[in-house]
């Protein structure tokens, strides 16, 4: 009994369950993610210790910040470390249903997003089951806290736990560097790599890179290694330059008549390749954009890969007026919005000096940081859901413009600039939560497919016929002809949210009018959102040094564009600013 009582000196149990259960949310979030979101690289056999070890850090330090900022008060220091890590771990798994990702310091930045109540329903329509884990815990930890006597922890009882925690520690890496788990390095190595993350893993492998090594280093190096510009070698400067000069598979010639000046880019909302010539009912999905499929003048590919990353529409923005790939490791429009681009609408004023430029966007124009990219792209200007109510004099109610508003002042706003011009025309109206639609005159009722999917459906036939209804105008207006129309879908609908993973693809495609070209004679394979920057400017004829990292598709032989080269590239251009006056001569 003595005994007992001389080890409860130094270790108090209740101390240890309630640091063991913010331990707990951490692990919980690591085995969603382990189990849901996927890693980008595979686990290994000590993968899952890695991740203990890494949780068992972090919880730590957060506990020993705490600890001295309570002033040595323990019981107060375990409550606020246990809500941390739930509130963590919380916000978290929300974030991931909707981003596929850990949060990082840049999706922090854009917690502003958050009073967008498109992206709130999103992520709030993905409650699991899984997540009543979190109330539970909370009256667990509540339980077992009451039992526990407020005190302070002495000096010998703190040295104590240090030294426990520490011999733990050293016991777990000696253990995960055994030969068993790594036959071919020795402990040193092991231990290096367990400790430190190499840089390439941290910005291509963000999710495998939390897992391994945890939200404290992970954090930490994103601050000390990303707040100035990447200062790029010569070699590094020698290997970006040597790669986009290479014009074989960039280049062909131009092949849209003389007459085609303006360029009117369509992106659309969460768009699958699927639901092309998808009769349910007896009823076309999506009847004019089937006409233009089999149109034989008009270049069709349902197989183009989505090459989004966290940033999502944002990021299927920036291929597409950038000609890069997006960031792994960060949202990539917060440290792009400061860079120089050469951006699709810059390109197109080398061919045609007096051309103006614009966007129209469905919702406020700080989501996603839409006005400083829309400058940094070079568009003259950028219209909102704010001018559309001012223009239209409409006073909607909507949190977003609908597909049909949309359209409606695209069509309005063709009036105010003379030709050429470019314009890029998001939607909005097929974006998730896929629990209801709007309703116009249409609906699937196929009792064999999921509820989510056919309002899906509902939505696709809604968009599809406002573009339809967009297209007439352009027709008396006498653009559609003059146009190179280039539609596309900003990122694929995840078959998860809709209730048919493994059931549908998640390609998206690619419509181009009035590109002057025989489709039988171009790409009709698998091929990449990066391509798209290319190929307009192929079609276009356009004189650049910069075609994007991507292939055009008008060469019959062409070669995937998407590579972890072509990643690391775009890594390094993003970073350093590559295109400002001093980078890019």
């Amino acid at each position: 009994m003595k005994h007992h009582t001389h080890f409860r000196k130094y270790i108090n149990a209740s101390f240890l369950t309630l640091f063991i259960m913010s331990l707990m949310n951490l692990l919980f979030l690591h085995y969603y993610f382990l189990q849901t979101i996927e890693l980008e690289v595979g686990c290994f056999k000590s993968s899952l210790l890695d991740n203990f070890l890494a949780s068992l850090l972090d919880n730590t330090v957060l506990l020993v910040v705490v600890w001295l900022i309570t002033f040595r008060k323990l019981r107060l220091s375990l409550t606020i470390t246990f809500f941390i890590t739930l509130i963590w771990s919380f916000c978290n798994t929300f974030y991931a249903r909707f981003f596929h990702q850990y949060l990082s310091w840049s999706s922090i930045g854009q917690a502003g997003n958050l009073t967008d109540s498109t992206v709130t329903n999103s992520m709030l329509a993905g409650f699991e089951l899984t997540d009543l884990y979190y109330p539970l815990m909370i009256l667990l930890f509540f339980f077992f806290l009451f039992r526990t006597r407020n005190r302070v922890v002495t000096k010998k009882s703190l040295i104590t736990t240090i030294i426990v925690w520490l011999c733990s520690l050293i016991l777990c890496l000696a253990v995960h560097s055994l030969y068993i788990f790594h036959p071919a390095h020795g402990f040193i190595y092991v231990l290096e790599k367990t400790i430190f993350t190499p840089e390439k893993m941290d910005s291509m492998w963000p999710n495998w890179t939390v897992f391994h090594k945890g939200f404290f280093r992970k954090l930490v190096l994103d601050q000390l290694s990303h707040k100035s510009e990447l200062k790029l070698t010569k070699d590094q400067r020698r290997e970006i330059e040597a790669f986009y000069s290479d014009h074989s598979q960039r280049v062909t010639e131009r092949t849209a008549p003389e007459h085609v000046k303006n360029i009117i880019f369509i992106l659309v909302e969460s768009y699958l390749s699927v639901t092309s010539d998808l009769i349910v009912d007896g009823k076309e999905i999506t009847p004019n954009l089937n006409k233009l499929r089999h149109d034989s003048t008009v270049y069709f590919n349902g197989h183009m890969r989505p090459n989004v990353s966290i940033g999502e529409s944002a990021d299927g923005q920036y291929i597409y007026m950038a000609g890069l790939l997006p960031l792994h490791a960060e949202i990539t429009v917060s440290k792009a919005k400061h860079n120089t681009i050469i951006g699709l609408p810059e390109q197109l004023k080398k061919m045609y000096k007096d051309v103006k430029s614009y966007t129209i966007i469905p919702t406020n124009p700080t989501l996603w940081e839409q006005q400083p990219m829309s400058e940094a792209y070079g568009f003259d200007r950028l219209y909102s859901m704010l001018d559309y109510q001012t223009d239209m004099r409409d006073n909607y109610n909507n949190d977003f413009l609908t597909d049909g508003m949309i359209f409606k002042y695209a069509t309005y706003k063709n009036h105010a600039y003379s030709q050429p011009f470019f314009s890029l025309i998001l939607t909005m109206s097929m974006h998730q939560p896929y629990d209801s639609f709007i309703k116009h005159g249409f609906e699937v009722t196929d009792t064999s497919l999921p509820q989510s999917y056919k309002n899906y459906l509902n939505s696709c036939h809604y968009t599809d016929m406002q573009i339809g209804n967009y297209m007439e105008a352009l027709k008396e207006e006498g653009l559609y002809d003059n146009s190179l129309i280039v539609i596309v879908a900003d990122h694929d609908a995840r078959p998860r949210y809709l209730d048919m993973e493994g059931k549908i693809p998640d390609d998206i495609p690619i419509y181009i009018v009035n590109g002057g070209f025989n489709p039988v004679n171009a790409w009709d394979g698998a091929c990449n959102q990066l391509d798209v920057y290319t190929t307009i400017l192929d079609i276009m004829g356009i004189d650049s040094r910069w075609r994007g990292l991507g292939h055009t598709l008008l060469n019959k032989n062409y070669q995937n564009s998407v590579t972890e080269k072509t990643q690391e590239l775009s890594d390094w251009i993003i970073y350093s600013n590559y295109f400002n006056k001093k980078g890019f001569e």
